[in-house]
């Protein structure tokens, strides 16, 4: 979904926003599609039986991607989570809860970077007033096994304060 976003950034000739403009209207944001993300035929255990059954041991979730949205409530995302907008529940502990259940290896994944964040551009203030809170938010809240992280390219990891988080 947030590459539909970042599509709609290209501006109002790209085929993405033509289609955005006609379907939804011109005035439509890509954040009012969250209360209607609501997850309603989420069933993690279900879920996790498929994956147990296709003899998958490793479950990797996506926990935030690059449009900032989390599937699990943190201080960093008010009303840009899943617990304050949309399904109003925690998704990612929902699944964690059944991973461990079925004795599979609980893992998350996780985007360093967010395309539209107002803090983004600001030197270290993304990192040190998002990223990192809502990294160790987190591993404690979750606890998974490992955590794979995404949206390095655009910096090296002294940047991205990668040494002090591990």
């Amino acid at each position: 979904a947030e590459w539909y976003w970042q599509s709609l950034s290209k501006g109002p000739n790209d085929p993405t926003s033509k289609f955005h403009a006609k379907t939804y209207g011109a005035n439509f944001t890509y954040e009012q599609f969250a209360p209607m993300f609501r997850a309603e035929l989420f069933d993690p255990n279900l879920w996790i039986d498929i994956i147990a059954r296709s003899g998958a041991r490793y479950v990797v979730p996506t926990t935030k991607h690059h449009d900032g949205y989390t599937l699990w409530k943190t201080a960093t995302t008010p009303n840009w989570n899943s617990v304050d907008v949309g399904p109003h529940r925690d998704l990612i502990g929902d699944l964690m809860t059944a991973v461990r259940a079925r004795g599979l290896h609980a893992c998350v994944y996780y985007s360093l970077y967010e395309w539209f964040h107002p803090l983004r551009r600001k030197g270290h203030r993304f990192v040190d007033e998002v990223m990192l809170p809502q990294l160790f938010d987190l591993i404690n809240t979750h606890k998974p096994e490992l955590l794979f992280t995404d949206g390095e390219w655009d910096h090296l990891s002294d940047h991205w304060n990668s040494t002090y988080f591990i």
